[in-house]
C-alpha cells in the first residue's frame, strides 16, 4: 500500500449497495419512470446532487434540492443503524493506521449518511479525512476530483492507493494517476472482469489483506 489510502464507501467499505440502490430506484418508481437495468452503476459515481440532476432529466418532478433531501431521508435510518462494514474492514483499517498510513474516504454519499454510518460502525476516527463529492462539487467520473483530494491531503498522486468497487470511478482514478485496488461487490458483478483487468490489485474481501 502507498502512504495515503483513499477508500470509497458504498460497496467498498460497507455492504450497502442493495439498500442504497433500492432507495434511489424508489424515487424513479414513485414517479413511474422507466430506467435501464444498470441504473445503480450509472448513479454510483454521481453523488446525490448528480443523481438528482439525472433524475430531473429523466422526468422526475421537483427541484434538485427537493430530490437530494428525499434521498437523504430515505437512506438515513439504514446508514445510521443497520448498514455494517464488510468483513475485515475494521481490522484492515486499524492495521494500516498502526503502520503509519494516512487514511481518507472519498464517497458519492453525502456527509449526513456517510459520517453516521462510519460512526455507527466505530471506524470514523480511523480516518484522517472524510470527503464526499459535495465537498468538491465534482463527481467521481471526473479526474479532477482525485487531484483535488490529493491536494487536500497534501499528497502526490503517486503516493496514493485508491479502493473502489465501481468501474467508472476506478478507471477515472487510474487515468488521474492513482494506484487502484478493485473491490468485489455484488452490485458490480457484471463488471468484475473489466475491473480485474484495469486494477493494480483486485480483492474479493479485505480479509485477503490481513
Amino acid at each position: 500500500m502507498k502512504k495515503y489510502c483513499i477508500f470509497d464507501l458504498d460497496g467498498t467499505l460497507i455492504d450497502s449497495m442493495s439498500e442504497w440502490g433500492a432507495n434511489m430506484k424508489r424515487i424513479l418508481d414513485d414517479e413511474g419512470i422507466a430506467y435501464p437495468e444498470n441504473i445503480v452503476n450509472i448513479l454510483t459515481p454521481l453523488g446525490n446532487e448528480g443523481s438528482a440532476k439525472l433524475f430531473l432529466e429523466m422526468g422526475v418532478k421537483g427541484t434538485k434540492e427537493e430530490l437530494t433531501r428525499r434521498m437523504s431521508e430515505y437512506a438515513y435510518e439504514a446508514y445510521s443503524k443497520r448498514i455494517v462494514t464488510k468483513k475485515g474492514v475494521p481490522e484492515f483499517l486499524k492495521k494500516l493506521k498502526n503502520d503509519g498510513h494516512i487514511l481518507a474516504v472519498l464517497t458519492a454519499s453525502p456527509h449526513i449518511t456517510c459520517d453516521a454510518c462510519l460512526k455507527n460502525n466505530g471506524v470514523y476516527d480511523l480516518f484522517d479525512k472524510v470527503f464526499t463529492v459535495e465537498d468538491f462539487g465534482l463527481v467521481k467520473s471526473d479526474p479532477e476530483i482525485y487531484k483535488r483530494t490529493a491536494r487536500a491531503l497534501g499528497a502526490e498522486m503517486s503516493q496514493i492507493t485508491f479502493f473502489d468497487d465501481n468501474i467508472t470511478a476506478l478507471s477515472t482514478a487510474k487515468k488521474a494517476g492513482l494506484e487502484i485496488v478493485g473491490v468485489y461487490d455484488e452490485s458490480s458483478d457484471k463488471d468484475t472482469e473489466k475491473i480485474m483487468e484495469i486494477s493494480d490489485r483486485y480483492i474479493r474481501s479485505f480479509e485477503q489483506l490481513l
